[in-house]
């Protein structure tokens, strides 16, 4: 069997966990028209990658711990202010088209792009928005159901804004633990990464001590498609191997 099409199967046995929450090998084995041992070999790549937790002739999802609100994660962690100090540093005054991804370091990193010579900023996060309103940027939203958590849309739509590309894309994420490059709890988040990523000139991640210590639903890219990872001093050893072997890694 080819490898795109083993790719290709994990991929859709994610999406169907996310939907479900659990899945029986039986009825993954009937739905994919293959055996019970290849799907078995599935479910086992899956669980090492953090996605599932294998069980007797089944697989549940593994969830990540509920995030408090965006705001209240913006204060809880004192380096996300040198993180995105930092990153507010690489922006040029030639950099006019601006992503923002959503989170709560974005926010922050949002505020301290308030008093920058004009921008194009473009954004699904409400928490983003908010911080930059009663400024003189102009703001663009991506739209889509919105998420209360998170304060930001999930756009789930084949497209962003075809015509427009950016100078800068600043990327969040959720935890990087047993992974190979950025990821998000979110299948339609990802998706809406990647539409990004594609439409980026240079390609920023942020990521504060806590990313390292837990895992994710779905990896969006990995290292070698980032240009620049700026995170915390002390993060473990084999990361910062793993992440400056493709990208620029910025310590703060």
């Amino acid at each position: 069997m080819k490898a795109v099409e083993i790719a290709q199967r994990r991929k859709e046995i994610t999406e169907l966990l996310y939907q479900q929450n659990e899945l029986k090998v039986s009825n993954l084995v009937k739905t994919f028209q293959v055996s019970d041992e290849t799907i078995r070999k599935d479910l086992t790549y899956l669980a090492k990658e953090g996605v599932l937790k294998k069980q007797h002739g089944k697989a549940t999802l593994v969830k990540e711990k509920e995030l408090a609100p965006v705001f209240q994660r913006t204060t809880q962690f004192p380096e996300k202010d040198r993180i995105t100090q930092a990153a507010l540093a690489l922006i040029t005054n030639e950099d006019y088209s601006i992503g923002l991804d959503q989170g709560s370091t974005l926010a922050l990193l949002a505020k301290k792009i308030l008093p920058l010579k004009e921008k194009q900023i473009f954004t699904g996060s409400l928490a983003a928005i908010t911080q930059l309103a009663n400024g003189h940027h102009k703001l663009f939203c991506f739209g889509g159901e919105y998420s209360p958590a998170d304060m930001a849309f999930r756009n789930s739509g084949n497209e962003i804004l075809p015509d427009i590309h950016f100078d800068l894309c600043f990327f969040g994420s959720s935890g990087v633990k047993n992974r190979k490059g950025f990821c998000t709890s979110s299948l339609i988040d990802a998706e809406a990464k990647r539409r990004m990523l594609k439409k980026s000139t240079k390609k920023i991640v942020l990521l504060d001590q806590t990313k390292f210590e837990k895992t994710s639903l779905v990896q969006v890219a990995p290292w070698s498609e980032i240009d620049v990872v700026i995170t915390s001093k002390g993060l473990p050893l084999d990361y910062e191997r793993m992440i400056s072997a493709y990208a620029k890694l910025i310590l703060v």
